[in-house]
């Protein structure tokens, strides 16, 4: 008997806590988070897109990247996706692997930017997307020329570097640029990267387009001389949404 009434005296008390516990309070707005990583760009093993199918651009989730393919040179610049992972071939007949290896957090494909390239970003009934960050390395192409030097550029010494600027825009007004150094020989720095980096550019705040481009130390009577190419992968995007 006493078994028992020690049974209910617990489940009275544990229907009591429980008819006191405070209401749940739903947020007014909820930040929900959209990663670009490539991964669904249509790639066999070793192979890229370079926009020679004429399309202009590629689309993925929320983004198109831009794409300027020359038929006449069988040139392009912008953006391409890629998934090549030769580390070890110098020059441009290598152009399209990433000097990692692999994909960021060792996935099988990324983009690959080169000259100047442009990425839209579109809106939704919630408005403006905002740029929150995005993973950055070097070409192997790019990488090799600023290791080792090559017929048309220079073995980075003291006082060379190699950046990408991001360039945030919302409705044709420039919202904010971020830097980011691939190589920094400045200041006694030795820094040349063939890692993923992730890089912040939260202060881009909300855009509707994203512009990518490349300045070296090293330049001669043509401009630069530094490959300008980057390789990208997992841009993440954020936007808050009413729950009203």
């Amino acid at each position: 008997m006493k078994s028992i009434k020690l049974f209910l005296s617990i489940a009275i008390t544990a229907l009591f806590l429980s008819s006191c516990e405070p209401e749940t309070v739903i947020p007014d707005t909820v930040t929900v988070s959209t990663i670009v990583d490539f991964e669904n760009v249509k790639l066999n093993s070793d192979s890229i897109w370079n926009g020679s199918d004429g399309s202009g651009s590629y689309s993925t989730k929320i983004v198109t990247l831009n794409n300027n393919y020359n038929s006449t040179y069988f040139s392009w610049s912008g953006f391409a996706c890629s998934a090549k992972k030769n580390t070890f071939t110098t020059g441009y007949a290598n152009q399209y692997s990433v000097s990692a290896g692999a994909g960021a957090l060792k996935s099988k494909q990324f983009a690959i930017a080169y000259g100047t390239a442009t990425l839209v970003c579109d809106s939704n009934v919630y408005g403006n997307f905002s740029i929150k960050s995005i993973m950055l390395t070097n070409s192997t192409y790019t990488y090799l020329d600023m290791k080792n030097g090559s017929a048309y550029s220079k073995k980075f010494a003291a006082g060379d570097w190699f950046k990408i600027t991001i360039t945030g825009y919302l409705n044709k007004q420039e919202t904010k640029k971020v830097d980011y150094y691939l190589a920094d020989f400045r200041e006694g720095k030795t820094f040349l990267t063939n890692t993923w980096n992730n890089v912040d550019v939260s202060s881009l705040g909300k855009v509707d387009k994203v512009i990518l481009s490349f300045d070296s130390s090293d330049k001669g009577q043509w401009g630069m001389n530094t490959p300008a190419y980057a390789c990208i992968d997992n841009i993440e995007f954020t936007q808050t949404i009413s729950t009203k």
